[in-house]
């Protein structure tokens, strides 16, 4: 009787976690979806925002670590990678390829202006890097916008959503349902821990739920959105996500377990900062981009 109860005791609390859970994706969705359909200079603006708050989160945990990244530095550059993204489809040249170029000459130049000779190499690197971490890969949700690749009928063909819009939709659907199913199967059936050390929470049963609900979210895309691919390459765009997201959270985690904390921040009560929540979107979106580029040039 006393292992039941402690199953009825938990049960409660484990429904209250997954409520929690669905309700953190839930509540900002209705936002990311309209902003992404209304135009690419509003999601760019969200997008900004998004990038600004987590890595206002990550240098967070970088000084409390005791280094001292250039704070706005890595800001204007995490915005500066957005900006790049949202203005690469009217231009001809690579724009974005130049804003990181500029960007590391800019801010290795800024170095001469600091005094502390003996971390600042660490202190630029650490800048850096989490800009590009952060704002690089986030950018890459307003080129999936820009994709103007012509849609076909579809089921939700009366709400006429822009082309870019709907493969942003991909992205968060497939997610979505890689995150919520991996989680699911994971507290039901998970036995064996992919990484007990850095996240001991994930287990392969969970992973593996995820990467079929990845691969059903991806094949229910074309018929609700009309995306212009096989279903062989839907299939292989929600394999591949499945791998992408959940090493973007193992990818997170390696880094709060280095700087010695639990969560990057309390954005979201219960669920730690905004990088806790979006850290496997970020490693989705530059992979699906990449592989859908590639898939809609074949012949």
């Amino acid at each position: 009787m006393a292992g039941v109860n402690v199953v009825s005791a938990k049960s409660p609390k484990r429904a209250s976690s997954f409520f929690q859970r669905v309700g953190s994706i839930l509540i900002p969705l209705p936002l990311v979806v309209g902003l992404a359909y209304w135009g690419i200079w509003p999601f760019t603006l969200l997008a900004i925002a998004a990038v600004t708050t987590c890595l206002i989160e990550l240098y967070s945990g970088f000084q409390q670590a005791g280094h001292r990244p250039r704070v706005w530095l890595g800001l204007a550059s995490g915005a500066t990678f957005c900006l790049a993204a949202a203005l690469q489809a009217s231009l001809t040249f690579d724009l974005t390829g130049a804003a990181l170029c500029l960007l590391i000459l800019f801010s290795l130049s800024t170095e001469l202006i600091y005094a502390d000779h003996e971390t600042g190499v660490a202190n630029w690197a650490l800048t850096f890097a989490g800009a590009c971490y952060i704002g690089w890969l986030m950018s890459h949700y307003l080129l999936l916008r820009n994709l103007r690749l012509p849609l076909h009928d579809s089921w939700l063909a009366s709400l006429h959503i822009p082309p870019g819009a709907a493969w942003v939709y991909l992205v968060l659907l497939i997610t979505w349902f890689q995150d919520t199913t991996a989680y699911l199967v994971g507290k039901t059936w998970g036995r064996h821990k992919m990484s007990p050390f850095i996240s001991p929470k994930k287990t392969w049963e969970g992973a593996a739920g995820g990467s079929l609900a990845s691969v059903a979210g991806a094949l229910l895309a074309i018929p609700l959105f009309g995306l212009p691919i096989s279903y062989g390459a839907a299939a292989l765009l929600g394999l591949a996500a499945s791998i992408a997201g959940p090493m973007g959270d193992l990818a997170e985690s390696i880094i709060k377990r280095r700087l010695g904390l639990k969560d990057m921040g309390n954005f979201m009560p219960g669920h730690g900062g905004l990088l806790d929540r979006v850290d496997s979107m970020l490693f989705t979106a530059p992979t699906l981009y990449y592989l859908i580029l590639l898939l809609t040039s074949l012949p």
